[in-house]
């Protein structure tokens, strides 16, 4: 592979990103701003979390990991997120099917 197949640009530092399984591989991405954005494989930014400030991060997002475990995801977060804050947020991230 001598060039990258695709690539999205932020407007800050990124940590440590993780990809989904599933029919819809989503790429969650932890910023040093204190939130996480969230693109689909061909670059297309789909949110940004958390959308209300009480839900934050007060400090950097250093890592996200998706939950492989189906019983765990269908009942509360299928999305955690660790930070400098010494907080684990955990997150209902749900797409429509394309």
């Amino acid at each position: 592979m001598r060039s990258p197949l695709d690539s999205v640009r932020l407007d800050c530092g990124i940590n440590r990103i993780s990809v989904s399984h599933g029919n819809r591989p989503i790429l969650a991405v932890p910023l040093d701003n204190r939130h996480l954005k969230l693109y689909d494989l061909s670059g297309s930014r789909l949110a940004q979390l958390p959308r209300r400030q009480r839900q934050a991060h007060r400090r950097m997002v250093c890592s996200v990991t998706w939950s492989h475990d189906s019983h765990v995801s269908t009942e509360r977060c299928n999305l955690f997120s660790a930070g400098f804050d010494n907080k684990v947020v955990g997150w209902k991230v749900k797409f429509e099917q394309q």
